[in-house]
């Protein structure tokens, strides 16, 4: 049997016939793009032409996106660039972050910073009142993303952006998983900080991006001068070649990966399955499904279906290797409903047979379940 792979939430499949046309080109354009001459022009040519696309696709201007080694890094950027533009203050994040925020947010209490978490809903949204009631005069920054990571759910960020504008507090989001699967425009949504990973649309792993309002931010990593002065390392033109072009198959491949798993809950329906979906189903991204099973438990359905060459998750890749029930799905709910919940998501390589193959596998084993009582 076929891998069957639905874990494009954790990482994408690689789009390689890109990878080997962007080879192709670079073949003999091996220059440093920092380099003055006429090779290292030339390179540093491409490099600009590939940020430009990319700051079309968040209505930016492209000498607002900073390249990075991923949205982790971008994530980390953003907090250091505060931790040293103030002394202290209220940071508001929500509670169902990325590690990388949630993370350095913690770290920031060291240095003389308070930490708001917001919780969410069953519906995994926060709650737009409990942000107004948290922020203060002390608030700095609000970090919220797009869309969770784990369930898909979308939160209100138009809404939060325009709350930040009139208090004239800083406001970043982690777009990591929503970039590209839904319309992203970042000077509609009043954000001065958005963080990208390309591994997520199958670009390059350790390639990505920071989005900075303002053309200036306290750097991070130092040491070469590159990205004017806010990133240093020597410029990765092919991970910024590869991404610019996989923006493109992304966005072609999305209405059909709606389709898809709208056709995925249907066929888990008319199985007669036990499961609801945890989050709004009507509020999330095309491509992930968090769907609690009430007969079988996440560890056993993961391993069932690995057995058969399917691949799904029981929550983040970046938690840890091993499975556990998802902390964002007991946030939301309980530990024991996490205990029952698995991420399903979906890519541009997905097809309706995949879709089958994987139902009837679920039905065996909740099948077997209920006959062994």
């Amino acid at each position: 049997m076929n891998n069957i792979y639905l874990d494009y939430a954790a990482s994408s499949l690689k789009h390689f016939d890109i990878y080997k046309k962007m080879i192709d080109i670079l073949e003999n354009e091996y220059a440093n793009p920092s380099s003055p001459h006429k090779l290292g022009k030339k390179n540093a040519k491409l490099l600009e032409e590939a940020r430009k696309k990319i700051a079309t696709s968040i209505n930016a201007s492209s000498e607002k996106i900073i390249f990075t080694s991923g949205g982790t890094e971008a994530n980390n950027m953003v907090f250091n660039h505060v931790a040293k533009e103030f002394s202290g203050g209220d940071i508001i994040i929500s509670s169902v972050e990325h590690p990388s925020v949630r993370e350095y947010a913690e770290k920031l209490k060291k240095n003389n910073f308070n930490i708001i978490k917001l919780k969410v809903n069953k519906n995994g949204l926060i709650d737009i009142a409990e942000l107004k009631e948290k922020i203060s005069e002390k608030t700095v920054l609000i970090s919220i993303m797009f869309a969770n990571n784990e369930t898909g759910i979308i939160q209100p960020i138009k809404e939060i952006g325009k709350i930040a504008k009139e208090k004239n507090i800083l406001f970043h989001s982690d777009i990591v998983q929503a970039y590209c699967k839904t319309q992203i425009d970042v000077q509609e949504l009043n954000l001065d900080f958005a963080s990208v990973s390309a591994h997520k649309i199958g670009a390059t792993n350790n390639f990505g991006f920071l989005y900075t309002k303002s053309q200036k931010i306290n750097p991070f990593i130092i040491g070469g001068g590159q990205e004017k002065g806010m990133r240093s390392g020597t410029s990765d033109i092919f991970g910024a070649m590869v991404l610019a072009k996989c923006i493109e198959e992304t966005e072609k491949s999305i209405s059909n990966i709606q389709i898809l798993k709208n056709y995925f809950l249907k066929s888990l329906a008319e199985k007669n399955i036990d499961f609801e979906i945890n989050g709004d189903h009507n509020n999330s991204l095309p491509n992930i499904l968090n769907i609690y099973f009430k007969n079988i438990q996440a560890q056993r359905l993961i391993t069932y279906l690995d057995i058969n060459n399917i691949y799904i998750s029981g929550g983040s890749a970046c938690s840890s290797g091993n499975i556990k029930g998802s902390k964002i799905i007991a946030d939301m709910f309980d530990e024991k409903r996490a205990e029952h919940s698995v991420r399903i998501s979906l890519g541009f390589d997905t097809k309706k047979e995949y879709v089958n193959t994987v139902v009837e596998k679920i039905k065996i084993l909740e099948e077997k379940i209920i006959s062994r009582g």
